[in-house]
């Protein structure tokens, strides 16, 4: 995977006069600086200047932007275009669990503008974005969603979504698309979730039916803290009327979480509504896995690309897409044990390293 695939679709915003340095150039120049850790336009101006011999090895440049240059090209490059880009790790990726969430660039926000708010498509399996789309805050991922959706590869796989994306809308667009769905369900939903937890306690109490129920354990230990998770899997049928009314709804799941942390125990469950048949351990492993995109993506663009403290409202969009694409070209185009962020560090540093993580592919 390379740059030139990510960025195919990718058209110059800017009038023809205004053009002096040229699309690869810009392009070139931004996304350098990006999978090295830099940002704002200013950092990337004079990470670009540091690095000018080598981005003449790939582009014809003779000097570097001016800030304005670069602010305008960012702001006015089309997001959707770059979106696309999504379609090259896309086609690399086959059966997988997705999990799709939303994260908001807290810096953005003031008194002009909301904090823009970003939603992700998450590999499990391969630990990249599928695709990214902003969203109206929060509580319009509802509708982002399905368009998200969109730009996916269904067939074979399964989605993960939490509670607001429990919709009957969102389970009927992935079952048209030939996926499966694990949906959280909680008082959104209030008389699936009271039908299901009703017709669970009803099981125990009389006890399960041969063939309709499969359970699974997984056990976490580490830093003074135990996690032991109970998942049973049940097929739906005639008591749980509401499921109905959900496209290729086929099981619920019930997850018990019991910590024990400094000796202190707590339990808590979550319920979900699935179109897949029964197989407790697939399903606890995609709903485990949910929070890898809370983990491996949200906290590594916090915590190592810094994008909570971006404040330019205009380009946000545009390099919230870009950072994304960065850690994928990092995770698919170093296959060593490195940390992200020392691969961070090697690609500001080592100019050989950071044409391999570019342009290699």
């Amino acid at each position: 995977m390379n740059l030139s695939k990510i960025t195919l679709h990718v058209t110059d915003p800017r009038d023809t006069k205004n053009q002096k340095y040229s699309l690869s150039s810009l392009l070139l120049i931004t996304f350098s600086a990006a999978v090295s850790g830099y940002d704002s336009v200013d950092d990337i101006l004079e990470f670009a200047q540091c690095k000018l011999n080598w981005l003449q090895q790939y582009t014809d440049l003779q000097r570097i932007p001016c800030t304005e240059t670069l602010r305008h090209f960012l702001a006015s490059i089309s997001p959707n275009e770059l979106i696309k880009g999504f379609e090259a790790f896309v086609s690399e990726v086959t059966e997988d669990v997705i999990s799709i969430d939303g994260k908001t660039m807290r810096g953005t926000r003031n008194s002009n503008f909301d904090a823009l708010h970003i939603l992700s498509a998450w590999s499990q399996s391969n630990g990249i974005t599928l695709a990214a789309l902003k969203s109206q805050g929060k509580k319009n991922e509802i509708n982002t969603i399905p368009k998200i959706l969109d730009l996916l590869e269904l067939k074979g796989a399964t989605v993960t979504l939490d509670a607001m994306g429990c919709q009957h809308e969102i389970a009927k667009a992935v079952a048209a698309r030939k996926g499966d769905y694990i949906l959280q369900i909680k008082n959104n939903q209030k008389s699936l979730n009271t039908e299901i937890q009703a017709y669970f306690h009803k099981l125990q109490r009389d006890g399960f039916p041969e063939g309709e129920v499969a359970s699974f354990e997984q056990i976490d230990k580490g830093h003074g803290r135990i996690e032991k998770r109970n998942i049973q899997q049940v097929l739906l049928n005639h008591w749980v009327e509401s499921s109905h009314s959900w496209d290729n709804a086929r099981s619920f799941i019930r997850v018990e979480r019991t910590r024990i942390i400094n000796h202190q125990e707590t339990t808590e469950c979550s319920w979900y509504l699935s179109s897949l048949g029964l197989n407790a351990e697939k399903a606890a492993r995609a709903i485990r896995g949910h929070w890898q995109i809370e983990n491996n993506l949200h906290w590594q663009l916090d915590v190592t690309l810094n994008e909570d403290r971006y404040r330019n409202h205009s380009a946000a969009e545009s390099m919230a897409i870009i950072k994304r694409f960065c850690l994928n070209l990092l995770k698919t185009n170093d296959d060593s044990k490195r940390r992200i962020k020392q691969r961070i560090v090697a690609a500001a540093a080592d100019d050989e390293y950071r044409s391999k993580i570019l342009l290699s592919g």
